[in-house]
């Protein structure tokens, strides 16, 4: 329809048609602006959180021995690497470390024979100045009142203070030790 227009309605065609040009190379810009705002403020928020991640280190190794210590049924590592005042999260139920002790000692008697495999750990070491280890392993164990045999997948999360464990963090499937607890207890009755 260009061509039946009077030539000021093609200037004025032309003009409105360079304007929308200008205001979308414009619009480009700002976004093109935005994104580089945004990359560079995610690269320097990322940067806030960075770690070294060591494996072979004296805490990586220490989750390694409380695991053992556990095993073995011997809990004074256990009192030695924890701070008192240790806050203790066990599936989210907070719970404090005296007790936490005391409960991981009658869980230990509940299972007749016991033993770890895929046991692996790792420490963070962030910029920040926060230490944490995360320590994944799998805990196979015959209970000592049902007799199955049963395998659980477990990752701790252990941060450290001043070499203390000032936060424990423990997840897995607690149903086989609610089983073997059931089991003590009917036997009991």
């Amino acid at each position: 329809m260009l061509s039946e227009q009077t030539g000021f309605e093609k200037s004025n065609h032309f003009v409105h048609l360079n304007l929308t040009n200008h205001k979308s190379i414009k619009m480009k810009k700002i976004l093109s602006t935005l994104l580089l705002s945004l990359i560079t403020f995610s690269c320097s928020n990322q940067q806030e959180t960075a770690a070294i991640v060591k494996t072979g280190d004296e805490l990586s190794l220490n989750a390694k021995s409380l695991l053992k210590a556990y095993k073995d049924n011997d809990f004074s590592l256990w009192e030695e690497l924890f701070s008192e005042d240790c806050e203790v999260l066990i599936n989210n139920n907070t719970l404090d470390i005296k007790n936490t002790i005391e409960g991981l000692k009658q869980e230990r008697s509940l299972f007749s024979s016991f033993s770890i495999s895929e046991d692996y750990s790792h420490t963070n070491y962030f910029n920040n100045g926060d230490i944490w280890t995360n320590h994944w392993f799998t805990v196979k164990a015959t209970g000592a009142f049902t007799g199955e045999t049963n395998s659980v997948r477990v990752h701790t999360d252990l941060k450290w203070e001043n070499g203390k464990v000032v936060i424990f963090q423990v997840y897995n499937d607690p149903s086989v030790t609610m089983k073997e607890a059931n089991a003590m207890s009917e036997m009991s009755k």
